[in-house]
């Protein structure tokens, strides 16, 4: 697909990016070639979780857990 810019240059490409639903791209130079990247942001305070990997595989046992209904009632006062 050849895009153009416009006068400020900027480049439309909707019909490119039909059936990918993020608006966060990583864009960088390769080669001469410029490439965008779909991203998803994970915010700071959360990062924590994503390079922990116990404490990862701990949430994710939970929602299994849960999705299997293996749950029990929770009283952080009692506990």
């Amino acid at each position: 697909m050849l895009v153009t810019l416009d006068k400020q240059n900027r480049v439309t490409l909707g019909k490119l990016l039909t059936g990918i639903s993020t608006k966060l791209f990583d864009a960088k130079l390769e080669d001469g070639r410029i490439v965008l990247e779909p991203m998803e942001a994970i915010p700071e305070r959360e990062m924590w979780l994503y390079k922990n990997p116990d404490a990862l595989a701990s949430v994710f046992r939970g929602l299994k857990d849960a999705e299997n209904g293996k749950i029990k009632p929770f009283d952080p006062d009692k506990d």
